[in-house]
């Protein structure tokens, strides 16, 4: 009996200090700085609703996912809705539908009828000064998007896995939005069955963003790519925007992986992409991609081949290439069973902002079993990969730059997500060979698709605003 007693007076104990950790290790790259909830007392919301009164309140908060929240059937469902069948649809259930919105996104698609849920087309809104903090294995968000907008600023979002957001849908929710914000640190998250994108950047600049450690998974029974991979994977389209991306596990995708628009500053380094049968990189002329000491392993087309000048992609040839512009040596890629991945764009450093302060690289040799092991969920206390930093002033060979960290079967049978545990189309062009299906048929419609805001009518996605013919953001939908 007195055995039984303390192992459970440990186990309490051991909850409580979990419960009073918070945010673990603290932010690098572009969003250094970011305190979000800062000192306020770690607390965890009973419901849904506490959860999404908190997240959007003007009080600073700490605010923990200790069990799954799930926001399925809480505002209901949009039952025999106006969907179509787009031209990527070629596997049938295999594939993605659209849901159509009220601008017309279906155009001359085949129409057909769906059923959708209503929470998962507008992400929940989230104000400033935040940390939304996973416990363990346990913090999940299902059903429901993170939406970051109108000046949100100061917000951590660490060990959390955010899924089942209508997968089976073109425009069936992302999974954490953001336009026009600044300092966010996006760390040891999990994303996995979404509808669109799991992550995007809206037109307004999302400032200085890092996303760390965290995983992609595109593993689907609903691809639009026809394939079991998620096409909808990152997409950068805010202006100026400072990216750092780095310890990241994207796999199973299948194109924008990501994709990168307008005069933003995207820094990927000791990232391993994994079975993406597409495109990972895809990036637009006034775009800045540093490629960096990261792992592409049977990855079909790691970078797309136009609009090169505002990307370097590290190659073994080119390692002191960055010493003129960062002070130190770049990092070599490396490529296992993946197509090309060349290009040495002399406009990358040029205006290349020099604020994402000290860096810890690894060599790529050690990128894929150390990510594998610490991006995701419930691995904040996976362990260390520690050795001296390499500074962005101080040179250093790659050889001596390593690795610093900081700090059952689901309803769509997809296999082992555990319930309360751990958790193609559109692309505005088509690589290679053009497939049966047009990419550029889904992504770009010839009507003008300006900026949505929610619709009067129950279950129309998006409405039309006045102004210039933009691809739709915000809306009750995600981005485009």
């Amino acid at each position: 009996m007195t055995l039984i007693r303390t192992v459970l007076m440990a186990a309490a104990l051991l909850g409580a200090s979990a419960h009073a950790q918070g945010v673990v290790g603290k932010p690098f790259g572009f969003a250094a700085g970011t305190t979000g909830g800062g000192n306020a007392a770690p607390a965890a919301p009973s419901d849904i609703k506490e959860l999404a009164q908190w997240l959007s309140d003007d009080t600073p908060r700490v605010i923990l996912i200790d069990k799954e929240f799930d926001f399925t059937g809480s505002e209901g469902t949009c039952a025999d809705c106006a969907c179509c069948v787009p031209s990527s649809n070629t596997c049938g259930s295999s594939g993605q539908n659209a849901i159509e919105t009220s601008f017309g996104w279906c155009g001359s698609s085949p129409n057909v009828t769906c059923t959708y849920d209503k929470a998962g087309t507008k992400g929940m809104d989230v104000g400033s000064d935040k940390s939304i903090v996973g416990v363990g294995s346990a913090g999940v968000i299902r059903g429901k998007g993170l939406r970051l907008t109108g000046g949100a600023s100061n917000v951590i979002i660490q060990n959390i896995h955010i899924t089942d957001i209508n997968p089976e849908y073109i425009w069936g929710g992302d999974a954490i939005s953001l336009d026009g914000t600044d300092k966010i640190w996006i760390d040891h998250v999990k994303i996995s069955l979404v509808g669109r994108q799991m992550f995007v950047t809206g037109y307004e600049s999302s400032g200085s963003v890092t996303i760390s450690n965290s995983e992609f998974d595109g593993r689907t029974s609903w691809s639009a790519s026809c394939d079991g991979h998620h096409y909808w994977t990152l997409l950068g389209l805010g202006k100026n925007e400072q990216i750092t991306f780095a310890r990241n596990y994207i796999h199973h995708t299948s194109g924008r992986s990501p994709k990168l628009g307008e005069s933003s500053y995207w820094h990927s380094y000791n990232n391993y992409w994994s079975d993406n049968s597409g495109h990972a990189f895809d990036v637009e002329s006034a775009g800045k991609s540093l490629i960096e000491g990261n792992v592409f392993s049977n990855v079909k087309t790691p970078l797309t081949k136009e609009n090169l000048d505002g990307v370097f992609a590290v190659s073994a040839d080119d390692e002191s290439t960055c010493s003129g512009s960062l002070g130190r040596s770049c990092i070599p890629n490396v490529l296992t069973s993946s197509g090309e991945l060349s290009s040495a764009g002399d406009g990358v450093f040029s205006g290349w902002l020099s604020d994402e302060g000290d860096l810890t690289l690894m060599p790529a040799s050690q990128v894929a079993s150390y990510v594998k092991a610490h991006a995701g969920v419930g691995k904040l206390g996976a362990g260390d990969y520690s050795s001296s930093a390499i500074p962005s002033s101080t040179p250093a060979p790659s050889s001596s730059a390593l690795a610093k960290r900081h700090g059952g079967h689901d309803r769509h049978g997809l296999g082992h997500i555990p319930h309360l545990t751990e958790g193609g189309p559109g692309a505005w062009h088509t690589p290679g060979p053009a497939p049966s299906w047009s990419w550029r048929t889904i992504g770009v419609r010839s009507t003008a698709l300006p900026t949505p805001s929610p619709s009067s009518s129950s279950c129309a996605i998006g409405k039309p605003t006045a102004g210039p013919p933009r691809f739709p953001i915000f809306g009750d939908l995600g981005i485009f």
